[in-house]
């Protein structure tokens, strides 16, 4: 059950079926990433692929008959006209197409017509239409999904089809259930379980249905989890420098070198990266300082070489000792800048002021420290008004709510116009009256008592302030496995199964993205439960920067009603 297999099998599944000889891999945007971030290129060369065009990119070229052309594609009305334009005048001697999703007989029989070379070899499905960020994480990479509170164009039928290939490509026929007090949950629901009653020639070997559920939540109903400063490696990396298609633009760092001004952080792609992503920061440190010196003390043999067959090994060694000095260089780039933004901007401080604000009930401290945090210089504009925002999500009820003067203290530090905009808007998308769970656990004695259990629940053995927070999710999740997810809350899409069982293999799809702190999460909710595996999916993977402008796209145009300030 693992996505980034089922990505692999079909690439290479489609380099394999072609004839032999030398291809070309021309694909999409979407495919490219699709493919970047489980295969390194240099892997996909070394299936006798040539190079890699994009689609939109091609050009009318020399002709190159004597290469066959692997095609990848999304069937979306751009590509098809795009790939039928290409068989019109072809430039390679055959062409072989796999589109990542099902595609229409309109679609095909327009390719069929534009193919007057007779070029075309072959046309198949594959579902690997999402990308696959680890064995357990997919994004669709939607970084604008809605209008207001309701899908975007084009935006609905997008996600359909990447949820659809998450199940067609693992050949699962899940239960789905949905998050009640979300229209665009519900109608993903109902078009996903169409198209599966639809395309339901497409299962060939599937579990048993009650045996897997898709469970599809909005990002709404936790709007805390995004914000906050993160110390697994992973994360850090996202929120402090940005990953985007397993890539890391470092350009901005002083003295880097050339080669690596923008570094490859796929688990899938970078062994040191796979086993470290999940440690936090004071693992890393050691664990980066391990690598330097098993390093270092290769470094030291292989600069004896002194007779013929000393040459012999190193020689034959060079590859692997010139990888680990590329893996050394990279990490430790990474780890000193990250350890610059951490001291440069006092984010330990900020952060530990984060966690004790969702986690704790003290009002007049949280304040108090919310207050010396927006007033030092040291602390970015952002992490204040982030500060200000967790405030305003965690005491929205609190008779002593202090918002007003913590928006003239951040006035006062001449904070961004549409930053205080914004902390209005984020109350109406992610505030008490939007939310369906009781985030904070301040609606009932009951509440309180299962909102302790879920934030402290595991804390065992945590020996710092900065990891004390637990999303929301784990304890859906924990819900689900139990058998006590309510019916009321999270109904089913369809008729309900006529003997509920507690599923084996979940799927979660977050309609507004995910966060690396939910991937970890889940990562070790699957450790501790060997008898359940799930999957985690969204949108997009957001950092605290994209959260907050995904957040100002959807509620633009919404009149503010939560806050007056």
């Amino acid at each position: 059950m693992s996505v980034v297999h089922a990505v692999r099998n079909y690439i290479i599944k489609m380099i394999n079926e072609s004839e032999p000889g030398y291809k070309i891999m021309l694909m999409d945007k979407e495919t490219t990433s699709f493919v970047s971030v489980v295969l390194g290129m240099s892997e996909v060369m070394r299936q006798e692929v040539y190079m890699f065009e994009r689609l939109d990119q091609t050009s009318s070229g020399e002709n190159m008959s004597y290469l066959k052309c692997l095609a990848y594609i999304r069937p979306t009305r751009e590509n098809i006209e795009l790939l039928a334009r290409e068989l019109q005048k072809p430039r390679y001697g055959a062409y072989y197409i796999y589109f990542s999703n099902v595609i229409s007989k309109s679609d095909v029989k327009l390719l069929a017509e534009a193919d007057e070379h007779e070029v075309v070899r072959d046309i198949q499905e594959l579902y690997a239409d999402y990308q696959a960020l680890a064995p357990h994480v997919f994004s669709l990479n939607m970084a604008v999904h809605s209008q207001g509170l309701k899908w975007a164009a084009g935006s609905l039928q997008r996600a359909v089809q990447g949820v659809a290939g998450i199940l067609f490509s693992l050949q699962y026929l899940p239960t789905i259930r949905y998050q009640n007090n979300s229209e665009m949950t519900r109608s993903l629901a109902e078009n996903i379980r169409q198209t599966i009653l639809t395309e339901g020639s497409l299962y060939s070997n599937v579990d048993t249905e009650g045996g897997s559920l898709l469970l599809i939540l909005d990002r709404r109903d936790d709007p805390v989890t995004p914000l906050l400063h993160q110390w697994t490696y992973e994360a850090m990396v996202h929120e402090l420098l940005g990953v985007n298609n397993g890539r890391v633009n470092l350009s901005h760092v002083q003295g880097v070198s050339d080669d690596l001004k923008e570094v490859v952080m796929s688990p899938t792609q970078d062994e040191f990266y796979a086993q470290s992503m999940y440690l936090n920061y004071g693992e890393i440190g050691q664990t980066i300082k391990d690598l330097m010196e098993d390093y270092q003390k290769k470094l030291s043999k292989q600069q004896k070489v002194e007779s013929i067959n000393d040459m012999k090994h190193f020689v034959e060694s060079y590859p692997q000792f010139k990888k680990m000095s590329g893996t050394v260089s990279k990490h430790v780039t990474v780890v000193g800048e990250l350890s610059r933004l951490v001291g440069t901007h006092n984010l330990l401080g900020v952060s530990e002021c984060q966690q004790e604000l969702v986690c704790g009930s003290n009002h007049s401290e949280n304040l108090q420290r919310i207050y010396q945090l927006v007033t030092d210089p040291k602390v970015r504009e952002v992490d204040a008004v982030i500060l200000v925002m967790l405030y305003s999500l965690r005491h929205e009820g609190h008779p002593n709510n202090d918002v007003r003067g913590l928006v003239n203290a951040l006035r006062k530090r001449s904070v961004a116009d549409h930053y205080i905009k914004l902390l209005s808007s984020l109350l109406d998308f992610g505030g008490a009256k939007a939310r369906q769970c009781d985030l904070f656990g301040t609606q009932g004695v009951q509440d309180v008592s299962s909102i302790k259990k879920r934030l402290f629940k595991g804390l065992k053995g945590v020996d710092n302030v900065y990891t004390q927070h637990k999303p929301l999710l784990i304890e859906t999740l924990m819900e689900v496995v139990k058998g006590r997810l309510r019916e009321g809350a999270f109904p089913y899409c369809g008729n309900p199964p006529s003997s509920p069982s507690r599923p084996q293999n979940i799927i979660v799809f977050i309609v507004g993205g995910i966060t690396y702190e939910e991937t970890a999460a889940v990562h070790q909710f699957n450790t501790n439960n060997p008898g359940v595996r799930v999957i985690l999916g969204g949108s997009t993977v957001h950092n605290s920067s994209s959260f907050l402008a995904s957040v100002e796209h959807v509620m633009e145009g919404i009149p503010r009603k939560a806050l007056r300030i």
